[in-house]
C-alpha cells in the first residue's frame, strides 16, 4: 500500500467514540501492556498525539509527570478531561492537526501515537513539528496496523508497510531506535538524533 493511499485515509469518525475506550477493550486490550514497553521515567513528558477519547491517555498521565493530550477534536478533547477528571490525574489539552503545536522548542520526552499516523495528511510539516518539540534524544513512538488479511484491510486502519513508515520518519530527521511486533501491529520507535 502507497503512502499516498494512507493520506486519503477517512478520519475515525467522532460518534464511535465509545468503540476506542470503554471496558471490553481495557480487558481485551489492556492499555499498560502497550505503555509497559515505551520505558518511561517518572519525570518524563509525553504527548499522547491523536488522544481520542483518551484509552492511552489516562494510563500514561499515572506514569509520568506531564501528559499532553492532543486531537483535532474538541470533543475528544472533552472525553479524555473527562476521564481524567475521574480517574485523578491532570492532562493538558490541546486541540491540533500537529502542524502548529503550541509547545515550547525540546520540552517533550515522548510522543505517542497509536493508529494515528495513517489518518495526517501533511506528514512532512507534522514530523517537523515533532522534532522541533521533543527533547535531544526524545523518542516518537508510533503504533500501526503492519500484519493482517484482506478483511482486517476493511475493518479498522488501514495497513501501513513497516519499511515505508521506518523510511518516512528518517526523511524527516528521526533516527530509528527500536521495533517491536504486538500482535497485528508494529510500534517504531524513532529518536531525534
Amino acid at each position: 500500500m502507497s503512502a499516498h493511499n494512507h493520506q486519503t485515509h477517512k478520519r475515525f469518525p467522532e460518534r464511535l467514540a465509545f468503540i476506542l475506550n470503554n471496558r471490553a477493550r481495557k480487558y481485551l486490550e489492556p492499555p499498560d501492556r502497550l505503555i509497559s514497553k515505551l520505558n518511561l521515567r517518572p519525570n518524563d513528558v509525553v504527548m499522547d498525539f491523536g488522544c481520542g477519547p483518551g484509552f492511552y491517555t489516562i494510563p500514561l498521565a499515572k506514569r509520568v509527570a506531564k501528559t499532553v493530550a492532543v486531537d483535532v477534536s474538541p470533543h475528544m478533547l472533552e472525553k479524555t478531561l473527562s476521564d481524567a477528571k475521574k480517574n485523578g490525574v491532570i492532562v493538558e489539552p490541546l486541540e491540533s492537526d500537529g502542524t502548529e503545536l503550541k509547545l515550547s522548542d525540546e520540552s517533550v520526552d515522548l510522543i505517542f501515537l497509536n493508529y494515528v499516523f495513517h489518518e495526517i495528511t501533511e506528514r512532512p510539516r507534522v514530523l517537523s513539528e515533532f522534532l522541533r518539540i521533543l527533547k535531544r534524544s526524545g523518542r516518537l513512538a508510533i503504533v500501526e496496523r503492519t500484519r493482517g488479511g484482506i478483511l482486517m484491510s476493511k475493518v479498522g486502519p488501514p495497513i501501513m508497510d513497516r519499511t515505508e513508515l521506518a523510511e518516512e520518519l528518517e526523511r524527516a530527521g528521526f533516527s530509528l531506535a527500536e521495533t517491536i511486533a504486538h500482535r497485528n501491529t508494529t510500534m517504531i520507535i524513532a529518536r531525534k538524533p
